[in-house]
This record gives C-alpha cells, sequence and structure tokens, in this order.
C-alpha cells in the first residue's frame, strides 16, 4: 500500500510535468518581462552580488534562483549559484558525520554559521535535482538525496504530534522545539522518494501530507506554524497547529499549497478560491477562523507569484488572469522589488512568470 501510494504519487508528477509545456493561458509580453528580469538576476549572480544588506548570503535566495537557472535551462547561472551553495551552505564534516546534508540558512565570510534550515534545505535540494535533470549532473543528484536524507534528520514526534523541527542550532547541538508549515514539501520528496526507491523518504512525504492537512483552518487557508509544547498547556492536540492570533499570511498559504498541489490538490484549490473571491481587494493575512482581515495591507510579490503557480498547476484560466496583472505591476517594468530582498523576490517572480509561459 505504501508503495503504491509513492508510485501513485510519481505518475501524478509526470503527468503535471507533461501537461506544464502547454501554458493555460500565457499573458501578453510575459516571455519578455521574464527575459528582462532573468538577465538582471543572472547580471547579479555573475558578478558574486549574493548578500543581502545585512551582509549575509541567504541559502532561500540562491536555491530558488537555481530552481529557475535549472529550469530555464541557464547552465552559467545554475553552475555558479551552485559551486557557491556546495561550498558555503551544505555541511559535509567527516568528523560530524550527524550533521552531513544539513544546509545553513545563511552565510557570511565574517560570521561563524550558527544553524541549519530546513525550508532552505528543501529548496536547496530541489535545486540540485532539477539541475541534475536539466543537465545530467549525476553528482548533483547525489547532493540532492544527501541533504534531503540530512532534512529528515530534523523529524521527531512531540506530544505525540509529528513535525520536521525548524533548525539545528550548531553551537548548542540541539534543535528548535517548533516546525513552520513553510518547512514541508511533500511533492517534492515524494518525487524523490519515487524515483530513488526510499521508502524512509516517502513516508516522509505522507506525514508532511497528513500535517498539512491538519493544518487547514476553517476558512480553508493554512495556518502557520506547529508548536507541540502547547498541548501540555491546553491537553488539546488540535491547538498545537495554529498562527499566532489566528492570523494567516497569504503568502505562507499559497506556497505551501504550491507545494502540495499534486498531493493535495483539493487544499490548493481552497487557496485559488478563497483569494479569487477576494480579488481585487486581496489582503496579505486573514484570521483563520472568521476569514475578516486581519491586517490591511496587499499581498507581496511573493504571494502574487504563488498563486499564479497554483492557478496554472490547477489549469485555472480564470484565476491566472486575476492573479497575474497584480504579479507584474507589483515590480513593474521598473522593477520596484525591495533592496534588501531582491534576489529572494526576483527568485519568485521569475518562477511565476516562468510558470506562465511553459519553461519549466
Amino acid at each position: 500500500m505504501k508503495h503504491s501510494l509513492v508510485l501513485m504519487l510519481m505518475l501524478m508528477l509526470t503527468v503535471a510535468a507533461a501537461c506544464s509545456n502547454d501554458s493555460p493561458s500565457e499573458p501578453e509580453g510575459a516571455r519578455a518581462t521574464k527575459q528582462e528580469l532573468h538577465e538582471l538576476a543572472k547580471a547579479r549572480v555573475i558578478r558574486g552580488m549574493l548578500a543581502r544588506t545585512d551582509g549575509y548570503a541567504y541559502a532561500v535566495d540562491v536555491s530558488l534562483l537555481m530552481i529557475f537557472a535549472a529550469q530555464e535551462g541557464d547552465r552559467e547561472m545554475y553552475e555558479s549559484l551552485r559551486d557557491f551553495a556546495i561550498e558555503r551552505y551544505v555541511l559535509n564534516d567527516p568528523d560530524d558525520p550527524y550533521t552531513r546534508g544539513f544546509v545553513l540558512w545563511r552565510y557570511s565570510k565574517d560570521q561563524q554559521p550558527d544553524a541549519s534550515g530546513t525550508t532552505e534545505a528543501l529548496r536547496l535540494a530541489e535545486g540540485l535535482w532539477r539541475g541534475a535533470e536539466a543537465f545530467g549532473e549525476s553528482e548533483d543528484r547525489e547532493w540532492a538525496v544527501t541533504i534531503l536524507d540530512g532534512y529528515a534528520r530534523h523529524a521527531a514526534v512531540e506530544q505525540g504530534v509529528w513535525m520536521i523541527r525548524n533548525y539545528f542550532n550548531l553551537g548548542t547541538r540541539s534543535f528548535a522545539t517548533n516546525s513552520f508549515l513553510v518547512d514541508y514539501a511533500p511533492d517534492f520528496v515524494a518525487e524523490v522518494a519515487a524515483a530513488t526507491g526510499r521508502e524512509d523518504l516517502a513516508e516522509v512525504a505522507r506525514q508532511s501530507y497528513a500535517l498539512i492537512e491538519k493544518a487547514q483552518a476553517p476558512i480553508g487557508l493554512l495556518y502557520d506554524m506547529i508548536q507541540p509544547e502547547v498541548a501540555t498547556l491546553f491537553d488539546d492536540e488540535s491547538m498545537v497547529i495554529f498562527s499566532p492570533n489566528d492570523a494567516i499570511q497569504l503568502s505562507n498559504t499559497a506556497t505551501v499549497a504550491a507545494c502540495a498541489v499534486v498531493g493535495l490538490p483539493e487544499i490548493a484549490r481552497a487557496v485559488v478560491d478563497f483569494s479569487h473571491e477576494r480579488m481585487p481587494g486581496l489582503r496579505g493575512t486573514y484570521y483563520g477562523r472568521t476569514g475578516e482581515v486581519a491586517r490591511d495591507k496587499r499581498p507581496g510579490i511573493e504571494a502574487w507569484a504563488s498563486l499564479v503557480r497554483l492557478a496554472v498547476a490547477l489549469d485555472d484560466d480564470e484565476a491566472l488572469a486575476t492573479f497575474y496583472p497584480f504579479l507584474v505591476s507589483n515590480a513593474g517594468r521598473q522593477w520596484r522589488i525591495p533592496k534588501d530582498a531582491w534576489l529572494y523576490v526576483a527568485a519568485e517572480l521569475l518562477l511565476g512568470l516562468q510558470a506562465v509561459t511553459s519553461t519549466s
């Protein structure tokens, strides 16, 4: 039964990849917009301009750009990012085999490494996996699996709740006691499990799907945080998955739904429907129980990018036509992207543009 589930998911992923060659409705000018931003991002990468204003180069920025470059077939950009990522982020100390494959969440030449990152591990593993697919690099495929092995060692059962602990503190040699829903990408883990025959990774994917299902709020969006210790206070397991003050971040919800759209299409559909029904006045934060606006601020570019990807994955032309203008208008041809997180936001925007131009 377990093997059949993995095979089924792999088949669904294969079909989804095949279908991605046909865009449901490519917006006018999307390719030119993508090309322009691609060139700007690549120029920064080639010049080694990967750090934010705090001096750190963040693994999530580099990894998302790796995924884009691999799917775009840009080997020069990909290899530049890949070499940096393997050298700076992936732990591989022979004297510390337990942390082999752990991924640092950020890097600075002037600072000692402090902690692993699980969202970062997933994105970097996917970047390497897509690179291996695009360019036939078997070593990159092996690194992707090694990183997923490290990611899986963050798993624990606390108060009866399975979760991937958010980070491993390299100073104290201890794991965090909480988790965030963006730390899960079961579609990708299931894909690798099926391709490699790894039942242990298949189990990680199954547990991740189950946790995401539990995280669905009454309004259909997804709560952000898993904190099993809460159960000791309230003696209620249902309260360990929540968002502070019940305020759900749409960007996090859309990101997680996009990473589980194959295995949990009904959740992806709920997120798209919730967002579509509130257009054009969609806001970035809602109360999970009532659906009321929790913060009167528009979604950021990364939220629009994930919503666009969801609309493409669900073959929802109407939702795509509604979301896409907000994706590009938020950036504009002058690329009004926040300077401090330019690479991260640009990468999210590029992945959204890539989805609608069907180059992945």
